[in-house]
């Protein structure tokens, strides 16, 4: 009978535990983003503007993107978002191709020194946070690791089902 009533206690404790991480987790991600981004936009040319940063990754984490798609990204209109694109691929960042879609959809696409850009910026945010984390002692980064890991594979299936636009930078 014991291990009768064991088996509801243990799912109680598992859902309220998964509760509690859920909570933590919609606290840090946001403050971590945060500090992905300020450390990204940092790196970033002085002359290119948030909004057009943010563009570039997109199209760094969304090759092939629409257009529509980066303006629901930055949530702004499709002809503010098109002005971005002119501008990014005239300072030869971008690249834009009109698609199988039709002529009106253009795929996005980094050019070699936008991916250059990209690549600086993140390698900046990577020190940045390894910065940060290398207080911590060795076996505790690697359960992170482990543990960051199995949350990536955890909302997999829902980032792809949600399709390219999903992704939030």
């Amino acid at each position: 009978m014991a291990n009768e009533t064991a088996a509801p206690e243990a799912s109680i404790a598992g859902e309220s535990a998964a509760h509690a991480c859920a909570e933590q987790l919609l606290e840090a991600v946001p403050l971590l983003m945060r500090e992905i981004r300020a450390e990204m936009r940092r790196s970033a040319p002085a002359a290119l503007s948030v909004p057009s940063f943010r563009a570039l990754i997109f199209a760094h984490t969304h090759p092939g993107g629409s257009l529509t798609e980066l303006a629901q990204h930055l949530g702004v209109t499709l002809p503010t978002a098109s002005v971005a694109v002119d501008k990014l691929a005239a300072r030869g960042l971008l690249l834009t191709s009109r698609s199988n879609g039709g002529q009106r959809r253009r795929s996005l696409h980094l050019s070699a020194q936008g991916g250059r850009v990209i690549r600086r910026a993140m390698e900046h945010s990577i020190d940045a946070l390894a910065l940060r984390l290398q207080s911590l002692p060795a076996r505790r980064l690697e359960a992170m690791q482990r543990d960051l890991q199995n949350l990536a594979r955890l909302v997999a299936p829902s980032a792809r089902q949600a399709g390219p636009g999903a992704a939030r930078t």
